[in-house]
């Protein structure tokens, strides 16, 4: 029998960064009220010890170890068995109400699902990082990263297309269709894919998703999901849940930086090549870090007293050489300015920051501090025009800027502290208060269909 005031959920962090920054918010409200056991990837030792405290996690039961974006390297094979049989064994030992993931097109994600059916628990993605404005602007996006950097020059544009859209296409056979047949399992057969990113704004095994916003509930919708399967959920920082961050805040993750004067914090991208929206053309590796240094010269001579801080994206750290270049580039800047290490926590030094800047593409990395901290100016650069580059164009909260005499004009505005920005307002009408109130209502509607 289901105990209707005290369903079981289970909860899993996924990749540790979606975790930091959004699940975990969630995972503070739903521990006041429901039974939790938590699924967890390897995490930053001080959020593994702030997760045992009863005070602030009271009904968080059980952490069990999952290895999926984490720990050794295994084969795909080895894998996806290991995954398979984890997953059965949770669902099994548990018997859960409620699962919630951050999306279900990951094999453990799905094969949790799958289990998770068979004994009429509800399914539910939780919306933990940016979505994209334009599904066909990102798979283009996708196949020329893919098409410049993954094979030879001396083909042509169209064949190196024709061969990465090819590669994803066998790619996509074999993660939900044979690997599932390799340990006795149906294909997982529904249309979202992280290979292909079709239909990647719609389920592929889940009953719900969650989204932050309206404009997110639409793309959804538009792109093909059922309105009665998305439910918008605001981002924990928007809730009482934000003390957690709070408290995330104060540990001490990385080595404090000494804040004498006022400070900026300029957010590295990953990404080594970029496209030109209006053509597409490429944005060479050489070209675009060019383009980049110039902004931090921009804002060094503009900001000349500030402390000026480069956040590196985490994937910048596995290229040596490229994190090598960068430092060299910008010391020959200023030897000031502070790059500091790529896996320490953005959402530290944007508490710290009196500016938060953005390259694109957009990073979830600038909602989150539009949402962490609304009164600072947060600027979004996009001066090349690039190809996913304006997504935060008209978005309340951000600054977008595409051109540089408009960027020199805001910098001016901010050291003689004459900018004014717009907070960011957001309707309210179709919104679930808080993580608790959204499972309630989903509980409460699968009990009274038994």
């Amino acid at each position: 029998m289901i105990k209707k005031t005290e369903p079981k959920i289970l909860f899993y962090t996924s990749i540790p960064r979606s975790f930091y920054t959004t699940l975990i918010g969630y995972l503070y409200e739903i521990s006041q009220v429901y039974p939790v056991v938590l699924l967890s990837e390897n995490l930053d030792p001080a959020i593994a010890k702030l997760l045992e405290k009863k005070d602030i996690f009271p009904k968080l039961e059980i952490i069990v170890p999952i290895k999926q974006y984490t720990g050794k390297k295994r084969n795909a094979f080895s894998k996806n068995y290991y995954l398979y049989n984890l997953a059965k064994n949770i669902v099994k030992e548990h018997k859960p109400n409620i699962v919630i993931t951050a999306n279900d097109v990951y094999p453990f994600e799905m094969y949790l699902m799958r289990f998770a059916k068979k004994i009429n628990a509800v399914n539910v993605c939780f919306q933990s990082a940016l979505q994209e404005k334009d599904i066909k602007e990102l798979v283009l996006w996708s196949n020329l990263s893919n098409a410049y950097l993954q094979y030879p020059k001396i083909l042509p544009l169209k064949l190196r297309l024709f061969f990465s859209r090819l590669k994803k296409f066998f790619g996509h056979i074999f993660f939900y269709w044979m690997l599932p047949l390799m340990v006795g399992e149906r294909p997982f057969l529904g249309k979202s894919s992280f290979i292909i990113w079709k239909n990647s704004l719609s389920l592929q095994i889940a009953d719900y998703q969650t989204v932050f916003s309206e404009m997110n509930y639409n793309l959804c919708v538009e792109n093909g999901s059922s309105s009665e399967k998305v439910l918008i959920l605001p981002h924990p920082l928007e809730s009482e849940s934000r003390e957690i961050f709070k408290e995330m805040n104060l540990l001490e993750l990385s080595p404090e930086v000494k804040k004498e004067n006022k400070m900026i914090v300029i957010m590295w991208p990953a990404e080594t090549v970029s496209f030109r929206r209006s053509d597409y053309s490429l944005i060479s590796k050489e070209e675009l870090l060019e383009e980049r240094i110039k902004i931090v010269a921009l804002i060094n001579q503009t900001l000349n007293n500030w402390k000026i801080i480069i956040k590196p994206h985490p994937v910048v750290k596995n290229d040596e050489k490229l994190f090598q270049e960068i430092t060299h580039r910008i010391a020959s800047i200023s030897k000031k300015i502070e790059i500091i290490d790529p896996n320490a926590p953005a959402e530290k030094y944007m508490e710290m920051s009196d500016v938060i800047v953005g390259m694109p593409p957009a990073s979830t990395t600038i909602f989150i501090a539009s949402l962490q901290s609304p009164k600072k100016p947060i600027l979004s650069l996009d001066l090349n025009k690039e190809l996913m580059g304006d997504y935060y164009d008209n978005f309340k909260g951000i600054e977008y800027i595409d051109n540089k005499t408009k960027f020199a004009s805001i910098l001016e505005l901010i050291r003689n502290n004459k900018y004014h920005k717009k907070n960011k307002i957001r309707p309210k009408e179709k919104e679930f208060s808080n993580s608790v109130s959204l499972l309630r209502y989903l509980f409460d509607k699968k009990y009274e269909q038994k």
